[in-house]
């Protein structure tokens, strides 16, 4: 059934952008990485090449397969050039569900019937993201884990009108990208990041209180719970304005119980988002 995934388009090649694309062409699939500005595209394309280099270095990978993924990789400033011919759009810009509803309605007019789009959002409706198109029925959530290249879940996300035969053909794609796929009907944050933000605000709320030091919260967590990163360590990590926009998000429709902590939005106020801009929980530079 997957065998009909020949070319696909990631739109952002941001972390996971140009994070999801290195699978898809490891896979044998051709893949358009599409950005809006050339130096966004040269940052991503900088992040593939970086990445096989290293596996390269590592032995995971010879120098002929890593030339054969960068051939699969065509970067794109043209929607509508990116769009000839392929299968399926994976959509991974910001986490603003008003920005991937205008980029979807483009999408929806350039790419033929038969497209089936997927969005890599951490928390937002994927009904309600598809209710701006004309197939709600080919319309599903593909949310890969940082980083995609190593971390094996991928939640499928299933939306009121998603059909079978989309959560068919998306669940096993997964499997022959290497994946772990997992269903998951639509809620709030779905499955992982729903009971995540929970976990990771209480981290800030005790931090914020002053019962303990960042380090000392981390290394609890990682002593007491096996975790392999502490829940400050992981928000930088994953960047602190896209936790923001999940729990915005989730408090929206949940209520104050899920508000973010006042020190995550003072935080992404001052611009300090974690391991990306080298300041955030943690001093990186």
């Amino acid at each position: 059934m997957s065998s009909s995934f020949t070319k696909v388009a990631v739109i952002g090649s941001g972390t996971m952008g140009s994070g999801i694309t290195i699978v898809f062409a490891s896979a044998g699939i051709n893949v358009n990485l599409v950005d809006v500005e050339k130096r966004f595209l040269e940052e991503g394309m900088k992040k593939v090449r970086k990445f096989l280099d290293v596996s390269v270095k590592k032995e995971k990978i010879t120098k002929e397969e890593q030339d054969s993924i960068l051939e699969r990789i065509k970067p794109e400033l043209d929607l509508e050039i990116a769009t000839e011919e392929i299968q399926l759009v994976v959509e991974a810009i910001i986490e603003e569900e008003e920005s991937k509803k205008e980029l979807f309605k483009k999408l929806d007019l350039l790419c033929t019937g038969d497209v089936i789009f997927a969005s890599n959002t951490s928390a937002i409706s994927i009904t309600s993201l598809s209710s701006v198109t004309r197939r709600s029925d080919k319309f599903i959530g593909m949310h890969f884990f940082n980083p995609p290249t190593i971390m094996k879940l991928v939640e499928v996300v299933i939306g009121t009108n998603t059909s079978k035969s989309t959560v068919e053909k998306i669940m096993e794609l997964c499997k022959r990208l290497g994946k772990e796929p997992v269903p998951s009907n639509e809620a709030p944050g779905f499955i992982v990041n729903r009971i995540l933000w929970q976990f990771l605000n209480e981290s800030y709320k005790l931090l914020e209180s002053g019962v303990a030091e960042k380090e000392n919260i981390d290394k609890a967590v990682k002593l007491g719970l096996n975790h392999p990163m502490g829940p400050l360590e992981l928000s930088d990590y994953i960047g602190l304005d896209v936790m923001l926009h999940i729990g915005d998000y989730l408090a929206d429709q949940f209520g104050d119980t899920y508000k973010p902590a006042l020190i995550l939005q003072k935080l992404v106020k001052e611009g300090k988002l974690g391991k990306k801009t080298g300041t955030g929980f943690y001093n990186y530079s």
